[in-house]
């Protein structure tokens, strides 16, 4: 098979660009322009724009996915792992939703969820270990970018995020956790990183020190988050 059409979990050795590498850094640079420039475009729009926009980023998150599943299955690389069950992977869906009912607490949760699980996900990839020119790579970076946007597209637009919305939120969230858990053993999978901290990620150095108990520090760390995200956001609005 050749290379660009591997995964990362299936690559040998030898192929990876490597983490912060320049191939790594030109997709850190197209996010951030995308970012701006979207950002831009969109505050600028009206409602009825905002809407289209909205449709159409949630349309190529939904492609982008299932690009993954028409690289995988026909090649016989598909496996438990490639579940639309990660954090990023529900994102996708609950951004379609969003962009179809317009819903605060999609919108909440794309923001307190979504954007750092992607952001922290395209600053400490998994799949560096591919090569830049690899489909996979593609939409390992693609998707999270896409992911990330979207709710910094809903700031732009005037989306103000409310700890208290979070809060109501939490107990879902929660609750998926524990249903994952299960999933996981059952499967033999690592969403939610709880079966062990992915190749890169800072949860390493954790997992080095204290060993599986490093879960514990998932509720810290999405404590100490969600501080600095919602901060800004503690002064009443301006009227």
């Amino acid at each position: 098979m050749e290379p660009w059409l591997y995964t990362s979990e299936a690559i040998p050795d030898g192929y990876g660009m490597g983490t912060f590498s320049i191939g790594h850094l030109l997709w850190l640079m197209l996010a951030a322009v995308l970012c701006l420039v979207l950002g831009r475009k969109y505050s600028r729009s009206n409602e009825g724009t905002r809407r289209r926009i909205r449709i159409i980023l949630a349309v190529l998150l939904l492609a982008d996915e299932a690009l993954k599943y028409a690289v995988t299955i026909p090649t016989g690389q598909w496996i438990w792992e490639f579940l639309p069950l990660h954090l990023c992977s529900i994102s996708v869906f609950i951004a379609f939703f969003h962009a179809v009912s317009g819903s605060v607490y999609l919108a909440e949760y794309l923001y307190a969820v979504s954007l750092p699980t992607a952001l922290m996900a395209l600053v400490f990839p998994d799949w560096m270990n591919l090569p830049l020119i690899n489909i996979m790579c593609f939409h390992s970076f693609s998707i999270h970018i896409l992911i990330a946007l979207y709710p910094a597209m809903l700031l732009s637009g005037g989306f103000r995020p409310s700890f208290r919305r979070l809060i109501r939120l939490v107990p879902f969230i929660v609750l998926y956790g524990v249903a994952i858990y299960f999933v996981n053993n059952a499967l033999g999978t690592n969403f939610f990183f709880m079966n062990g901290p992915a190749e890169g990620n800072p949860l390493t150095i954790l997992e080095r020190y204290i060993g599986g108990w490093y879960r514990i520090a998932f509720p810290i760390i999405a404590a100490i988050v969600w501080t600095i995200m919602y901060l800004p956001f503690s002064r009443p609005a301006r009227s």
